[in-house]
């Protein structure tokens, strides 16, 4: 005898497929670096106040303690891979950042990469860092590094491809004063869009959130038409 679901056991499953897409999808998300303004790289350092370590990317909570970009930053040494794709050129564009957050999330990239820069371990609260990355194009309390350096004094890269557009020279007195994120973004808020092509350079690990919730919404199709088909059935017999 062959044994078919029942409705509630068909609806349950589905349920908890479209739950665990649905919980997923934040962390899935994650956007390239066209979602960032990489015309303005922007500096800061502090002290790490919360810490989610995990894939696609570790996010890292960063207390704001010091904006002003340091003197001889531009010249520092940094990952040589990290120079051949232009590295140099972010550090010599650095601005001080000041935007409306006394925090900063940090995107860093996804763990495995960390490890094959040369970064042992994680970062943990109570450490102390400093960054240079880009800001969220809608948003001024996250950003995304191009470089950090960790509290013993190691700079670890954080971007393995070209940017979509190259930064900008810091305007006459930007870094050291800094202009902050609506400055950089111009009067009417906004930056060319990455400028077409852009999303070329973003990294392939970066999910689509276009994706995801297509795949949540056939999840929830199947649960109606799972459901409308067992009626049918149940018809059919009476």
């Amino acid at each position: 005898m062959r044994l078919r679901p029942s409705a509630s056991a068909l609806a349950t499953t589905v349920a908890a497929l479209v739950l665990a897409l649905t919980t997923a999808g934040p962390a899935a998300a994650h956007h390239g670096w066209e979602h960032y303004d990489t015309t303005a790289p922007y500096y800061a350092s502090g002290t790490v106040t919360g810490v989610r370590w995990g894939n696609p990317h570790p996010e890292v909570t960063l207390r704001i303690e010091e904006k002003q970009v340091p003197a001889g930053w531009a010249d520092r040494d940094i990952p040589s891979d990290l120079e051949d794709i232009g590295g140099r050129q972010v550090m010599e564009a650095t601005r001080s950042y000041s935007g409306s957050s006394d925090e900063l999330t940090l995107i860093l990239a996804p763990i495995e990469r960390l490890s094959a820069w040369g970064m042992d371990g994680e970062v943990e609260e109570g450490d102390t860092l400093e960054v240079v990355g880009y800001l969220d194009r809608d948003h001024d309390d996250e950003l995304r590094p191009e470089m950090i350096v960790l509290e013993g004094g190691q700079a670890v890269r954080q971007r393995s491809v070209p940017l979509p557009v190259a930064p900008e020279p810091a305007e006459e007195g930007e870094a050291a004063a800094g202009e902050g994120a609506a400055a950089s973004a111009g009067e009417d808020g906004s930056r060319a869009q990455g400028e077409t092509g852009s999303t070329a350079a973003a990294e392939s690990e970066d999910s689509s959130d276009t994706t995801v919730w297509l795949v949540t919404g056939g999840a929830v199709l199947l649960l109606f038409a799972g459901g409308g088909y067992y009626v049918v059935r149940r018809a059919n017999r009476a």
